[in-house]
């Protein structure tokens, strides 16, 4: 098999919903481990816990915009990329 031409809108799209679930699941994990550790040490736990749901509700749409606008000109490059060499060679097996 031989890939010649990546189409930049759908590996944009692909590497946007990749970023935006991944942002998700590390702030989830970061609200949740830092408002356990501010309740342990008596930090304002509450506090922080609201910034991080704040944070989960907006961070991962603006990492997905931005992702995506990057991934158009990384395609874009890549399909030059190939143009240059032929192609890109890729053994598969079923």
């Amino acid at each position: 098999m031989k890939i010649n031409k990546v189409n930049p809108v759908g590996l944009a799209n692909l590497t946007a919903i990749t970023t935006a679930i991944g942002a998700i699941i590390v702030l989830l994990l970061v609200t949740l481990l830092g408002g356990l550790l501010g309740g342990v040490l008596g930090a304002g736990a509450i506090d922080f816990l609201g910034g991080g749901v704040m944070a989960i509700l907006f961070i991962p749409p603006i990492y997905g915009v931005i992702t995506w606008i990057f991934t158009i000109f990384y395609a874009l490059i890549i399909n030059l990329a190939l143009k240059w060499s032929g192609g890109l060679q890729i053994d598969t097996s079923e």
